[in-house]
């Protein structure tokens, strides 16, 4: 998903495994009705997409849009506005993500690793950093949170835009993180953690995990 909000002089890149569709219908909630805001799937009650398609010019915004392509197609918004996204310890990430390969309705499928050994061997991990830096490795975005820190990032985002601060009221797409080994179980593997941390380092660029 992708906001663009004209309203509030913000644009919020969607990642993955932040707690973004949540942040996404909580900020949405407060968008004006010219503001840019894309669907989500499943939809989510009182989440109202609007404006992410042009028949005319033959454009729309789509979920987890890099910025790179919203530069392109309002570059005037894109300079002035304030951007920000969510990011996640690596090895935290992608436990949720083998999660909800592994246990979500809407993800599970036979080609997925059945086992974290199995998802550890596959190395698809998942890395955004092309969803808020360019091909050069540029930065595009102003802000990059913190998931651990939640609340606080929500309280700077009110300041920074003008939206009345209110805390997280949806909580989307969670509940299937069983069966999984532990967070302190993967960083006592200094095989597991390694592994992980190489594959995140250009995340690792822009905001410090300790490894």
């Amino acid at each position: 998903m992708a906001i663009v909000s004209f309203k509030h002089h913000f644009i919020f890149i969607k990642t993955r495994k932040t707690a973004g569709t949540s942040i996404e219908a909580h900020l949405a909630s407060q968008c004006a009705d010219e503001d840019i805001v894309t669907p989500l799937y499943p939809p989510v009650a009182g989440h109202t997409p609007r404006n992410y398609q042009s028949e005319a010019e033959g454009s729309f915004f789509y979920n987890h849009m890099p910025a790179t392509r919203i530069r392109e197609l309002c570059p005037e918004a894109f300079s002035r506005s304030f951007r920000f996204c969510f990011e996640r310890h690596p090895v935290d990430k992608c436990l949720s993500h083998f999660a909800m390969l592994r246990n979500s309705p809407l993800h599970r499928q036979a080609k997925h690793p059945a086992t974290w050994d199995a998802y550890l061997e596959r190395e698809c991990f998942p890395v955004d950093t092309a969803l808020y830096a360019d091909e050069q490795g540029t930065l595009l975005v102003d802000k990059i949170y913190r998931y651990e820190e939640l609340a606080s990032c929500l309280a700077d985002i009110s300041a920074r835009t003008g939206m009345p601060y209110a805390p997280l009221s949806v909580q989307e797409k969670s509940g299937f993180r069983y069966g999984l080994p532990s967070f302190s179980e993967v960083m006592a593997s200094v095989e597991q953690r390694r592994l992980i941390f190489d594959a995140f380092s250009s995340t690792l660029r822009f905001i410090d995990y300790p490894s």
